[in-house]
């Protein structure tokens, strides 16, 4: 085991050196939320989402480029829905991070590199049906959000560099009905076509609008509920006091 930074370029060339391919699956700390909500994190931080999702990618394209590795597969998620509810959430209490993701998917995209983008579900406990689950869909297409294994996704990561079809695709991964589904991924990885779709250059005004609005009706839910809280306890401290002067 190596340890290294991939907000650190020069870090990032030690790392790839001798390698051909790179499984890129880091993504940004979990913040406080108030600390994201007000935005009191620059985007310069090296834990800020933008240093994560993007610049460190740009940190790995250019070291892959460097030490002449061929892949990189890169997870990240659904992301081109900026008005979507959890990518709103997500890039409200998370510095942005579907807004970077998507903007770090650009950069391997124009990037010159073999790539593989990986779009899984939500990724959780292996308690989950597993018998004929598995779906793909390529060229970033979408299906509808299901729960996920690591396990799963990271098998899929490792699978698809013996693929070679797979390079240059952007594949959501999720799960489907059991029954429905493939028992493993070689079927579904063997039809993976490179991506033909043009892709939105950038998504990153539509993302940052929706988390502002996302942020100002949460700030004035919030405030509604602490008057009416505020409210209610001034006339229960008012029965409270005329109960008290009766005695």
């Amino acid at each position: 085991m190596v340890e290294g930074d991939a907000t650190d370029a020069t870090s990032c060339v030690e790392l790839l050196n001798g390698c051909d391919a790179v499984l890129a699956l880091h993504g940004p700390a979990k913040p406080p939320p108030l600390q994201s909500l007000f935005c009191l994190l620059p985007e310069s931080d090296p834990k800020h989402s933008r240093s994560v999702n993007y610049r460190a990618v740009q940190n790995l394209i250019d070291a892959a480029k460097e030490c002449n590795c061929k892949r990189i597969v890169r997870v990240t998620g659904k992301g081109e829905q900026p008005t979507q509810f959890f990518s709103v959430l997500i890039n409200m209490l998370g510095h942005m991070a579907k807004a970077w993701n998507y903007e770090g998917e650009q950069l391997l995209r124009t990037s010159g590199v073999e790539y593989t983008i990986v779009r899984p579900g939500v990724m959780g406990k292996d308690d989950i049906p597993s018998d004929k689950v598995l779906a793909l869909a390529d060229n970033g297409q979408d299906l509808p959000v299901s729960a996920v294994t690591h396990s799963q996704i990271g098998g899929l990561c490792v699978d698809c560099l013996d693929y070679p079809n797979t390079a240059k695709s952007t594949l959501t991964a999720m799960n489907v009905e059991p029954g429905t589904g493939e028992d493993s991924y070689a079927p579904l990885l063997a039809k993976v076509k490179s991506d033909t779709r043009k892709f939105p250059e950038s998504l990153l005004i539509e993302h940052k609008k929706a988390a502002r609005i996302g942020s100002a009706i949460l700030v004035a839910f919030m405030a509604v509920l602490l008057s009416g809280v505020a409210a209610v306890t001034k006339v229960i401290g008012g029965i409270v006091m005329r109960l008290l002067s009766h005695q």
